[in-house]
């Protein structure tokens, strides 16, 4: 009986980033969970070329691809790892082509969301005057469009702009730059994954971010820093806790309707976290969400999962059995 699997990869250098060289244990850590449950493994680093994957494919004739590409002309182009397999007429796990495709650009996620009345935070859409009047004053942020893991988002992110002038300039250096300016929300910043069991959502328990000890003065933002670099001040003093629910039942359940309505509109499935602001009146916004985010034994999704009851070898063998027959 075939019980092939090949986890595919990205390509690392040396000198990677953190956030990319995660990818690396998380390749690791899953090939031995894999191997622990009598599967056939075998890890392969993709380097972009479509057309050497499929020989491969053909010729390994694997059971799964366990995809953990992250990185593909940034996020643009990672629904063709799905679009390839299901051509092929093989599983793969995690997202379908259609979530990473529809996720893979904020710019176009958001105009997703804002048609189908999803709460997320307003951003600039052009330069006209009577757009960028209504961000005069306030706090924005400054992201990159097609990036995860917290790429380019450092405390210099956020800014402020007074006149119509500075916000023009700072647009147009966002576009040359590939960035999307959105309102930042003050408040609560709440993760949320969600998977599924048997075939049913199933969204695990919510981690509330908390900033220990910020200075007044520094924004409390999960930062590249914050999220990658170990020794420093953001990493130690940015936690996750897990008592949002508990203590906000009635916002709790706001947000998972907001998750359940997300899942269907961006045809989720396999393993998703969304990421969420929630404003100092209780209203939640949707910022974006992350398919197929890391699943190393230290992430966030997994944290979430081990909150839930599932060890980390549990975790892995759901992703695995809701690709295969879910």
């Amino acid at each position: 009986m075939n019980s092939k699997i090949i986890i595919l990869y990205d390509k690392t250098e040396e000198n990677a980033p953190l956030d990319e060289l995660d990818t690396l244990i998380q390749a690791e850590q899953i090939e031995k969970v894999l191997t622990e449950l009598k599967y056939s493994v075998r890890k392969v680093v993709f380097d972009g070329n479509l057309q050497n994957l499929e020989l491969l494919l053909l010729k390994e004739k694997p059971i799964l691809v366990f995809n953990l590409v992250e990185t593909y002309y940034k996020s643009r182009f990672l629904h063709l790892i799905p679009l390839l397999c299901e051509k092929l007429n093989i599983k793969v796990s995690g997202g379908s082509a259609n979530s990473l495709y529809l996720s893979g650009d904020k710019l176009f996620a958001k105009k997703l969301m804002e048609k189908t009345n999803i709460p997320t935070p307003p951003y600039i859409k052009n330069s006209e005057k009577w757009e960028l009047e209504f961000f005069i004053g306030k706090t924005m942020i400054a992201k990159p469009k097609d990036e995860e893991a917290s790429v380019g988002i450092t405390d210099d992110s956020i800014f402020c702009c007074s006149t119509i002038e500075e916000l023009q300039n700072k647009f147009c250096i966002s576009k040359k730059e590939n960035q999307l300016l959105e309102l930042y929300i003050e408040g609560k910043e709440v993760n949320v994954s969600a998977t599924t069991k048997n075939g049913t959502l199933e969204i695990l328990p919510m981690a509330e971010m908390v900033f220990t000890d910020y200075p007044v003065d520094k924004p409390k933002i999960v930062t590249y820093e914050a999220k990658w670099v170990e020794d420093s001040f953001a990493y130690k003093n940015t936690v996750r806790s897990f008592d949002f629910e508990k203590e906000n039942p009635v916002l709790a359940a706001k947000i998972k309707e907001i998750v359940k309505i997300s899942w269907e509109l961006f045809d989720c499935r396999g393993y998703v976290r969304f990421d969420f602001r929630v404003d100092e009146k209780g209203n939640p916004y949707l910022l974006e969400l992350n398919v197929n985010p890391a699943i190393s034994k230290d992430s966030g999704y997994v944290a979430a999962s081990l909150a839930k009851g599932y060890s980390y070898s549990q975790t892995i063998e759901n992703i695995v059995k809701e690709a295969l027959y879910g």
